[in-house]
């Protein structure tokens, strides 16, 4: 018999704060490079929309708005960058003058670049966190394309370890579904299925975003199918101590099943079949049942 216990429904009253959540998450993050220092570049954003970041120190960045409405706004911040993949490096950092997070995914070899910028909203009188995303190119590399969005998520059942007390499962249902399941950890038993987006970086290298229905909880998440890990963080409005929680994190993942759950419904021939075996398991078991009761 095991002695694990099976995790339940968990009334949404009872879910933690998010800052008891965010306690550990930062064990399996992958170390900060320090590749960009002294790097300097000028993003090309859709809408004609320009923004110099020069990588001052290995932590430490300034940029300006160079082209666009507000032209010549600047600001200098702390960031952290993880060389997720060879070349490709995702950026992190906080403007607190603007209440903005900023997340950038940058691949320096093809120029291509994307942005999340998340930011507080009020909705009926409760915060909730919202996110733009921006396609953008190194104005070096001119002809770059955009970072495609994907399906190639769909039908994977993924585990995540990101310390080893807190492990979550996910199942991508659809192109713009996924749902959650903590398996251990502060959020033990919590389970819901949220509005996603996924973007292809690379081969087997994704960036996967979604938001949370319950908390005001968004995510920006490079997911790594080679390496099996992510890098990613959590912008959110935190309802029960009243303030923004900003949390990096990272997980190591373990491919658990991918299935194809719409082709088995799309196949008339196959259905029909599982129908009639379903039918003689349940007469075979129906008879066995039978057979035992006669026996006493």
């Amino acid at each position: 018999m095991s002695s694990t216990k099976s995790n339940d429904f968990v009334p949404v009253s009872q879910w933690p704060t998010l800052e008891e959540l965010a306690v550990g998450f930062v064990e399996h993050l992958m170390p900060a490079s320090s590749a960009l220092a002294d790097e300097v570049i000028n993003i090309v954003f859709d809408g004609d929309i320009s923004i110099s970041h020069h990588f001052t120190t290995e932590s430490s960045l300034n940029w300006e708005i160079t082209t666009g409405p507000q032209k010549d706004t600047k600001g200098k911040h702390d960031y952290k960058a993880f060389e997720v993949r060879s070349s490709i490096f995702f950026v992190d950092f906080y403007k607190p003058e603007f209440e903005e997070h900023v997340s950038l995914v940058w691949n320096r070899s093809t120029g291509q670049i994307i942005a999340g910028l998340s930011k507080l909203k009020e909705v009926e009188g409760k915060w909730r966190t919202t996110t733009e995303f921006l396609q953008g190119h190194d104005a070096t590399f001119p002809y770059a394309t955009p970072f495609p969005n994907t399906d190639e998520l769909v039908g994977r059942h993924i585990l995540y370890r990101y310390s080893p007390k807190d492990a979550y499962e996910h199942v991508y249902l659809n192109s713009g579904t996924l749902t959650w399941h903590c398996l251990s950890g502060t959020e033990k038993g919590l389970a819901d299925t949220e509005f996603c987006r996924t973007f292809k970086l690379s081969d087997q290298l994704y960036l996967l975003f979604w938001t949370e229905t319950i908390m005001p909880v968004e995510s920006f998440v490079v997911v790594d199918l080679q390496k099996m890990r992510s890098t990613g963080r959590f912008y959110c409005w935190d309802p029960k101590p009243q303030r923004v929680v900003q949390m990096l994190f990272g997980s190591y993942a373990t491919h658990l099943a991918k299935t194809d759950a719409a082709a088995v419904a799309a196949s008339p021939l196959l259905h029909k079949e599982q129908i009639n075996s379903g039918i003689k398991s349940e007469i075979a078991s129906s008879a066995d049942k039978t057979a035992i009761c006669c026996m006493y």
